[in-house]
C-alpha cells in the first residue's frame, strides 16, 4: 500500500482504508471510478460523479470549488471532477482513504481520497496483456438491449536491462440504458452513446540501483452524454408546466421511467490528458529524494436540454471549458527501519480555467408567440420602439450566460514523522502549511431575456488569499506480530473557492476554505495463520463552512454557499477470509450517522408546509437533518472459488453482494428525494486457462435493480408561479442489469 506515500503492508498502516486490487478489478468488471462504490463500503457517488466518504462530499457541481473527496492517480492530485473520467487502465489497485488525507496527498482531501495506483514498466521483461468485455444492458420500456465493449491492450517492452517502456490503449463503445423518444429538428446533435479512446505510454529508466526516472504521458477522448446527465421524469405535479410536453413525447412519468425526449441537442466531449515525469534518488544512508513534476488538462464541449422534452422549455445548456494545472512536488524519506522515519517535502499547485455556459429556453411558447411583443425572442430591435414592435432582442424567453476565468495557486510546506519509543510504540505527528490564492474575473448577463435568471448583469473581479495549518498527532502500538491497534486526531483542510455567479451587484463570491477535525481508533488483526484479517475503526468528524450549493428560487438558479456545519461518525469494519484452499472471501461495512449541527438558510422544497416552510416563507433550519449521500448501513460481501482441477483449466465461480440503506438525494428533505434501501449482486463463472488465456461469462445487477444517481426537483416547475413539485431522475451504466462475457490474454 502507499496510503502513507511509502510501501507498506495494509495491516501496518494506521489509517481506515479499503484496497481494490486489479483482480478484484477485473473480476467485478469495474471499470472507473463510479464504480468503485461496490468494493468500497464507506464511498458513495454522487451528482455529477463527484464523491463522497463518510457521508461528507462536496455537495455541488459548480467548477469554481474544489472537491472534498480529492483524487489522486499516481501521485498526482486532480485539481477538477473532469480530470477523473477516463476509464481504467492497466491498474494495480485503487485506494479508498477514509477521513482527511490532505497531509500527504497534495491538497484539499478534507473528507477522503481515492488514491489510483497503475502497473509500472517492467525491467527485463516483454509482457502483452490483452482483455476484452462485451455487455449488454437492459432498456426499461424499450424493446432490445444496449450493447457495448470495452478493449484494453498492454505492451511491456524492455530497452536493454536499464530501461522499459509500457504501452496502454484502450477503445470502448457503450450504449448507455435511457432511451431517446425526442423529435429533434434535422441537423440536431444527438450523440448519446459513450465512446472511448485513451493512450498512455510509460516509460522507466533506472540506471543503478540508487537512481530511477519514471515517465508517463497520456491522452483521453470521451464523448457521449448518455447515463452521465441524461434526465428523465420520476413524478410531475397536476398542474406542471411540462404536461402537454411529456403527454407529446408519449413519456409516463414513474421509477422505472428511462425515457427522454429533447429537441435541443444532447453533446459531451471531453478531452483529458497529460504528463509527469517523477525521479527518485536513494543517498548511502537509505534517504530518498524525489521529485514529482506533472501537468494535466481537459477540454469540454457540452450541450444538454435540460427540459428533456421535446419542446422549447430550457433547450439549452451549454458549456465550453479549458482546464490546465502545473505541480511540483519535492519530497525527503527518511528509511522506514530507521526510530525516527517519515517525509518531508514542498508542493506548489496553479490551474487555470477558462469557462463559458450558456442557459436559457423559450419556457414552451410556441415560437411565433415568443417572437412577438413583449417576449422579443430574436426579433429585430428597433430603437424607441413602441408595442408590438420590439424595442429589444432577446436570447431567450427566460436564461442567464456567464464567462469567467479562475486562476487558483496553493503553496504548501508538509512533513510527517515516526518515532518508535520501543520496537512495538510509535508515535506520529504531522503538519502541513498551506498558503491558497484564487481569483476570478466573471462577466455575466451579456445577453438580453425577458426573463433573467440568476443574480444581474454585472462583472466581477476578486482575489482572495488564505493561510492555514492542518496537522495530525497519533500513536500505534504492535501489541503482537498479528495485531496492531491505531490512535490519531487531525485537522483537515479544503481550499477557498468562489460562486460561479454574483447574485448581487458587487457582491463578494468568494467561498470560505472548509474544514473538519477527526479522532479515530482502529485495530488491524489477523488471526488463524494470516487465513482470517478482520480490521475495525471507530471516527468522529465535525466540519465547519460545508461548502453546499443549493436551488434558489427566488433567482431561479443554484447557489454556492459556507452554509453549513456537519458531524459524521460511525463504525468501518473490513474482513478477507481464507477458509479453505481455493476459496477466498472480501467483506465490510460502513454503520454511519452523518448529520447537519447547524444549516439555517435551506431551500425549501416546492409547495412545502412543514417546518416553517409556507408561500410567503421559503426557507428553514436543517440541523440534526442527515446529509445527502449519507446511508445509515452499507455492506459488501464478495465470495471467489477457484476449482483444485489439478489440470491446466482452473475454473472459478464469483458472487458479490452490495447493500445499502435508504438514501437522501437532496438537501431539503422533499419526499421523493428519499430512496429505499438497495441489494445489489453480481456474479460471474469462468476460467483460467494455462497461464495465458482467462474465459468468464458474468452479471452485474442481476435482479435488475433501477437505482438512480440522483433524484431532484425541476428546476422550471420549481420557478413556476405558483410552484410546483415534480421530481427528475439521472441514471448511470450500472443502473440497470448488466450480462456479459470477458476474454483474457496473457503472454
Amino acid at each position: 500500500m502507499t496510503a502513507q506515500r511509502r510501501s507498506e503492508s495494509i495491516q501496518r498502516v494506521p489509517v481506515s482504508l479499503t484496497a481494490v486490487n486489479a483482480d478484484t478489478l477485473r473480476l467485478q468488471q469495474i471499470n472507473d471510478l463510479s464504480q468503485i462504490t461496490r468494493a468500497a463500503p464507506s464511498l458513495q457517488i454522487g451528482q455529477d460523479s463527484t464523491f463522497a466518504v463518510r457521508g461528507i462530499g462536496t455537495l455541488a457541481f459548480a467548477s469554481t470549488i474544489d472537491s472534498s473527496v480529492a483524487v489522486s492517480v499516481d501521485d498526482v492530485n486532480l485539481g477538477r471532477p473532469a480530470l477523473n473520467a477516463p476509464q481504467f487502465l492497466d491498474l494495480e489497485r485503487v485506494e479508498v482513504l477514509n477521513g482527511p488525507q490532505g497531509l500527504l496527498f497534495g491538497k484539499n482531501a478534507s473528507a477522503g481520497l481515492l488514491n489510483v495506483v497503475t502497473v509500472k514498466p517492467k525491467l527485463n521483461t516483454r509482457e502483452n496483456i490483452t482483455d476484452v468485455e462485451f455487455d449488454s444492458r437492459d432498456k426499461p420500456g424499450a424493446s432490445g438491449s444496449a450493447p457495448g465493449i470495452i478493449a484494453r491492450q498492454t505492451l511491456n517492452l524492455p530497452l536493454g536491462s536499464k530501461a522499459a517502456l509500457r504501452l496502454n490503449a484502450l477503445y470502448s463503445y457503450v450504449e448507455p440504458p435511457v432511451t431517446y423518444v425526442g423529435t429533434a429538428p434535422a441537423g440536431t446533435r444527438n450523440d448519446f452513446n459513450r465512446k472511448s479512446l485513451q493512450l498512455k505510454g510509460k516509460l522507466l529508466f533506472a540506471p543503478s540501483d540508487d537512481l530511477s526516472i519514471n515517465l508517463i504521458g497520456d491522452y483521453n477522448k470521451l464523448t457521449g452524454a448518455g447515463g452521465i446527465f441524461t434526465t428523465t421524469y420520476l413524478r410531475t405535479a397536476p398542474d406542471s408546466v411540462n404536461l402537454p410536453a411529456l403527454a407529446a413525447d408519449g413519456i409516463t412519468p414513474g421509477r422505472d421511467n428511462f425515457q427522454f425526449g429533447g429537441d435541443g441537442g444532447y453533446w459531451r466531449d471531453l478531452k483529458v490528458g497529460g504528463a509527469q515525469a517523477t525521479v527518485r534518488y536513494q543517498l548511502a544512508n537509505g534517504m530518498e529524494i524525489s521529485n514529482l513534476a506533472a501537468w494535466r488538462f481537459y477540454d469540454l464541449n457540452q450541450q444538454l436540454d435540460i427540459d428533456a422534452l421535446s419542446a422549447n422549455g430550457a433547450n439549452t445548456n451549454r458549456t465550453i471549458a479549458d482546464y490546465n494545472q502545473f505541480s511540483n512536488e519535492f519530497r525527503i524519506a527518511l528509511p522506514a527501519g530507521n526510530r525516527l522515519s517519515g517525509q518531508v517535502g514542498l508542493y506548489a499547485f496553479r490551474s487555470t480555467l477558462h469557462q463559458d455556459s450558456l442557459l436559457g429556453g423559450n419556457n414552451y411558447l410556441p415560437s411565433f408567440v415568443a417572437a412577438g411583443f413583449p417576449f422579443c425572442v430574436g426579433a429585430v430591435a428597433v430603437a424607441g420602439a413602441r408595442p408590438p414592435a420590439c424595442s429589444v432582442s432577446n436570447l431567450f424567453f427566460l436564461g442567464s450566460d456567464r464567462a469567467y476565468t479562475l486562476n487558483t495557486t496553493s503553496l504548501a510546506g508538509f512533513g510527517q514523522m515516526t518515532y518508535a519509543l520501543t520496537d512495538q510504540l510509535k508515535l506520529i505527528a504531522g503538519g502541513r502549511v498551506t498558503h491558497d490564492k484564487i481569483d476570478i474575473n466573471s462577466l455575466q448577463g451579456r445577453f438580453n431575456y425577458f426573463v433573467p435568471l440568476g443574480g444581474p448583469s454585472t462583472q466581477v473581479a476578486q482575489t482572495y488569499k488564505n493561510t492555514d495549518f492542518s496537522w495530525k498527532l497519533g500513536a500505534q502500538y504492535q501489541a503482537t506480530p498479528t495485531l496492531m491497534l491505531y490512535g490519531f486526531y487531525g485537522r483537515g483542510y479544503k481550499g477557498p473557492g468562489f460562486n460561479d455567479q454574483a447574485v448581487t451587484p458587487g457582491g463578494s463570491l468568494v467561498i470560505l476554505p472548509e474544514r473538519s477535525h477527526t479522532g479515530e481508533i482502529g485495530i488491524k488483526s489477523s488471526f488463524l495463520d494470516r487465513h482470517l484479517t478482520l480490521n475495525v475503526s471507530a471516527f468522529t468528524t465535525s466540519f465547519d463552512n460545508l461548502q453546499v450549493q443549493s436551488f434558489d428560487t427566488n433567482l431561479q438558479t443554484f447557489v454556492i454557499s459556507n452554509a453549513a456545519k456537519a458531524r459524521t461518525k460511525g463504525i468501518e469494519v473490513a474482513m478477507t477470509a481464507l477458509p479453505f484452499t481455493g476459496l477466498t472471501i472480501n467483506g465490510g461495512f460502513s454503520l454511519l450517522s452523518s448529520k447537519f449541527v447547524s444549516f439555517p438558510g435551506v431551500q425549501c422544497y416546492p409547495t412545502q408546509t412543514t417546518r416553517g416552510c409556507s408561500a410567503t416563507v421559503n426557507r428553514f433550519d436543517a440541523s440534526g437533518d442527515t446529509l445527502p449521500v449519507a446511508p445509515k448501513f452499507t455492506s459488501t460481501i464478495a465470495a471467489n472459488y477457484e476449482f483444485a482441477t489439478g489440470g491446466t483449466v482452473v475454473p472459478f465461480i464469483r458472487g458479490d453482494w452490495y447493500h445499502r440503506s435508504s438514501i437522501h438525494y437532496g438537501l431539503s428533505g422533499a419526499p421523493l428525494q428519499v430512496f429505499s434501501p438497495v441489494d445489489i449482486f453480481g456474479a460471474s463463472l469462468g476460467a483460467q486457462i494455462g497461464k495465458a488465456v482467462r474465459v468468464s461469462v458474468f452479471c452485474k445487477n442481476c435482479t435488475n435493480e433501477h437505482v438512480p444517481t440522483s433524484i431532484g426537483t425541476d428546476a422550471g416547475d420549481a420557478s413556476a408561479r405558483p410552484p410546483r413539485l415534480t421530481y427528475n431522475q439521472s441514471f448511470n451504466l450500472d443502473s440497470v442489469r448488466t450480462i456479459g462475457a470477458t476474454f483474457g490474454l496473457r503472454f
